[in-house]
């Protein structure tokens, strides 16, 4: 588990917009950071100066031609900050150029929206290691946000609906032990209304373990996480956990 409630956590955000900045600045806050913001790419190089950035997001139409050298400066300071560039319309020269100056996501129109974008943000922060929400475990390469009922694997966040989130956090809970279904059974896991609504219906365990798989497996088929144990039920392995 990984706490970083006492731990300051800056951003930056580049834009030339007051009602642009004052809309992602609201966005933000559900991720605990203290934001900054800068109105054109001079003020962002002073900032960045001052300021240790785990992330920095940037309009595109604002930095300019400045966002390339702005993007290369950045890596060299940090090279595991996380840099968004957000724009109107969709390019590829542009993205292929950005890329290549060490961003971490381009962001352009129809997927601009603010509830994406917050949780594309958090994709990147989960992946390299920056700014982990509150009550999170890592299984294998996979992060499991247990407050959320979310999973993020390799820049994708994954909602569990239903029972699935109580029933791989019980599974951590027991990790290297063989649990079987009647323990599932007999478990709060399939009294408890929230985690067995009516659209779960009669599905079994067999079920939801399966869709677990599909989403923190490699290989769904070949599974290393999540092992059956014939006859009896499945096992998660404690090694695969931090």
């Amino acid at each position: 588990m990984v706490d970083v409630e006492t731990e300051k956590r800056f951003a930056l955000h580049v834009d030339d917009d007051d009602e642009r900045q004052v809309y992602v600045w609201e966005n933000l806050q559900s991720l605990g950071f203290q934001l900054h913001h800068a109105p054109d790419p001079d003020a962002a190089r002073d900032m960045v100066r001052q300021n240790p950035y785990r992330l920095v997001v940037m309009q595109m139409e604002t930095m300019g031609g400045e966002i390339y050298p702005f993007c290369s400066e950045m890596r060299e300071i940090d090279p595991h900050a996380v840099l968004i560039a957000l724009m109107r319309k969709f390019s590829v020269y542009v993205e292929e150029r950005l890329f290549e100056c060490g961003i971490n996501d381009v962001v352009s129109g129809q997927h601009a929206s603010a509830r994406v974008l917050m949780k594309r943000i958090r994709a990147h922060l989960i992946n390299t290691g920056w700014g982990l929400p509150q009550k999170t475990v890592r299984i294998g390469d996979a992060v499991f946000d247990i407050e959320r009922r979310e999973i993020s694997r390799c820049g994708v966040v994954y909602a569990l609906p239903g029972m699935l989130a109580d029933l791989l956090k019980y599974f951590v809970d027991n990790a290297n032990r063989v649990i079987s279904r009647d323990e599932l059974k007999a478990s709060p896991l399939w009294s408890d209304s929230i985690c067995t609504g009516p659209e779960d219906g009669g599905r079994t365990f067999d079920v939801q373990v399966s869709r677990l798989r599909r989403i923190i497996e490699a290989d769904p088929l070949k599974p290393e996480i999540i092992a059956s144990v014939r006859g009896i039920g499945w096992k998660l392995s404690a090694r695969v956990l931090e």
